[in-house]
């Protein structure tokens, strides 16, 4: 127990006796605990060190309050801890590195099979301990096994974000697994169009496809460590983030009320009237009188135009 804030042996015993008997002198505690001369001397100065024993008595130590100075002795060790464990983010990069310039195929792992992607994303989602970055985009194959991954990655903390193609809100089905998603704290946003698909997990461990097609055992992917290119990809996921619209419409905005910022929203993303219809639950009519007054306020003739207006006012 307390070598967790650096004692050995030695230094406990000669503080819990010292506890007992603080005016006991260092030849006394030698014959007490049965060590050396040289030995005690040395566990005095490390309590000493460690705040345990003040500079005081008669013979020139005696025991700091326990509640007081073991309090200390853990927020210091705590700091030390935590250091480490900054060093060691540090050393995974130093490490990652090494592999790199040793044996480059390490770093990147070949997985053959939708199957197969389909467990390295789980497991990729499963070791998830900060933040998971999502690029998704169609052709779909089975993702119930991938979101219950990310439910649990939702529950521990972590962080999810998620850039769709614009295709899914055409997709009843996936638009309700996002709204499922984002019920359990996703943040997901969509753009026309998604370059690539991917899972970024930490910042550091990728999986991304090489085939377009999605089934079956031709299906090819691969999962790269961290190095150059999961950095090149976050800064790719974060560029298209920036340029990305929310999935669901934002609270009414000063321009005008929720289900004009919706319908904004979804334009700018190039959703048709249909689909706008179906997923905001208005008629036909509606959405053309709403659109129809929108394009008035923006001083906009057609929804390239209302879109460029809608960003520079800061509407979208």
């Amino acid at each position: 127990m307390w070598e967790a804030i650096g004692l050995s042996g030695l230094e406990e015993r000669l503080y819990r006796l010292l506890l007992r008997d603080p005016k006991c002198s260092p030849e006394e505690s030698t014959r007490r605990l049965e060590s050396s001369h040289a030995d005690v001397r040395a566990a005095l100065a490390r309590l000493q060190e460690l705040g345990l024993l003040e500079s005081d008595g008669p013979y020139g130590y005696r025991p700091a309050d326990p509640r007081i100075a073991l309090s200390s002795a853990i927020r210091r060790r705590r700091a030390e801890l935590d250091r480490l464990a900054m060093a060691a983010e540090e050393l995974a990069t130093d490490f990652q590195e090494g592999l790199l310039r040793a044996d480059p195929g390490r770093v990147i792992e070949v997985v053959e099979g939708s199957e197969a992607a389909g467990r390295r994303v789980v497991e990729l989602l499963a070791g998830a301990t900060r933040e998971v970055l999502a690029l998704d985009a169609p052709p779909y194959a089975a993702t119930g096994t991938s979101l219950g991954a990310e439910e649990a990655a939702l529950a521990r903390g972590v962080r999810c974000r998620a850039i769709y193609s614009s295709i899914v809100l055409d997709l009843p089905q996936k638009l309700d697994e996002i709204r499922r998603m984002t019920g359990l704290g996703e943040q997901a946003r969509v753009r026309s169009r998604v370059p690539i698909k991917l899972i970024l997990v930490d910042g550091r461990t990728a999986l991304l496809p090489l085939t377009d097609h999605e089934e079956g055992a031709r299906f090819t992917s691969v999962v790269v460590g961290r190095s150059a290119l999961t950095n090149a990809l976050v800064a790719l996921f974060e560029t298209l983030w920036r340029e990305s619209s929310p999935v669901w419409g934002a609270s009414a905005a000063a321009h005008g009320d929720g289900v004009d910022q919706q319908i904004l929203e979804l334009l700018s993303v190039g959703m048709k009237d249909e689909s706008i219809l179906r997923q905001l639950g208005i008629s036909e009519r509606t959405l053309r009188r709403r659109i129809a007054s929108l394009f008035d306020r923006l001083g906009a003739t057609g929804r390239f135009q209302a879109g460029v207006q809608a960003a520079r006012k800061g509407w979208i």
